[in-house]
């Protein structure tokens, strides 16, 4: 199959998951409403139960493809909706991307994860499975390397699954400089490459596409890469030091906590982590709020067309 490139230069937005008070139920108000403020900022793409921070291991099928549902109804046309579909089958995550196809997402974004019994796959092995999700999705595939999930595929082997005709884009999350030359030089061009918030400057610099965020990341994200494009390179470097502080300076109960209370404080509230996970305490949350008040971002997202 070959597929055709639908994925732009830009910010790729990981919509959060809100869930209904201690439960595992989508909270389907909040989403739609962070959905709406994603589609008055235009990102170039928005990803749905596709990350980490996206608390999709505990959703259902049915969940997930009615995230799918809610992204494409509330996202203009023209902005495509990346779904994710990993599962510990590959015959499962092979369904989904049929599915997620069935109700209009554009990409199937697979983790690159452990074997079942929890060894990292070899070359060989991780090489078979994204080309056989690639062979039998209806839809283009993009595959997402994170270490902290467990597994960190080489540079050889992501520009060996990414040769892929049906693999359009790769999300990096190694924050590793050496490896994201790496990954340009290789697969920049046959397949967008994707990385985090902290390297968002340096992967423009070396010819990346941009980087994949959660929707409080959103703002700076794309004041930086409009500056960037316009040559402003002193700007874009003012704002790549947003993120040199957030979200790590408040990553001690990890990433998801931290994008989650930015959220809020920005006026797109997505409530607390999956219970009985902890958020951040009063304290964290008024030294945070004081923080994007100085990047005058509090309440940003208030109301869908701010």
């Amino acid at each position: 199959m070959t597929a055709d490139v639908v994925l732009r230069r830009g910010p790729v937005v990981a919509a959060l998951t809100p869930f209904v008070g201690s439960s595992v139920r989508v909270d389907k108000a909040r989403f739609g409403a962070q959905i709406d403020a994603l589609a008055a900022a235009r990102p170039v793409a928005v990803t749905v139960g596709a990350v980490e921070s996206q608390e999709f291991q505990v959703l259902t099928k049915a969940a997930r493809l009615a995230l799918v549902d809610a992204a494409r109804e509330g996202l203009p046309a023209d902005v495509p909706v990346l779904a994710g579909v990993s599962s510990a089958s590959l015959k499962e995550s092979i369904a989904l991307a049929g599915a997620i196809a069935d109700r209009g997402a554009s990409v199937a974004a697979a983790v690159a994860s452990p074997k079942p019994w929890g060894a990292a796959p070899t070359p060989d092995e991780a090489h078979r499975w994204f080309a056989t999700l690639a062979d039998e999705s209806p839809i283009p595939v993009l595959l997402y390397n994170n270490p902290r999930l467990g597994v960190d595929l080489s540079v050889d082997t992501m520009a060996r699954i990414c040769s892929h005709p049906n693999v359009v884009a790769i999300k990096e999350t190694s924050r590793d400089e050496q490896k994201l030359l790496g990954l340009v030089n290789r697969i920049q061009g046959n397949a967008q490459v994707y990385t985090n918030m902290e390297l968002l400057l340096s992967t423009l610099v070396l010819g990346g596409a941009g980087a994949m965020l959660p929707t409080p990341g959103l703002p700076i994200a794309a004041r930086l890469i409009e500056a960037f494009e316009a040559g402003d390179i002193t700007e874009a470097a003012r704002l790549q030091l947003f993120f040199s502080e957030f979200p790590g300076r408040w990553t001690g109960l990890g990433f998801l906590p931290a994008v989650k209370a930015a959220a809020g404080l920005m006026g797109c509230e997505l409530g607390e982590p999956l219970w009985p996970w902890s958020g951040l305490d009063d304290t964290a949350r008024a030294e945070m709020r004081e923080f994007l008040a100085k990047w005058d971002l509090v309440d940003h997202f208030a109301g869908a067309d701010a």
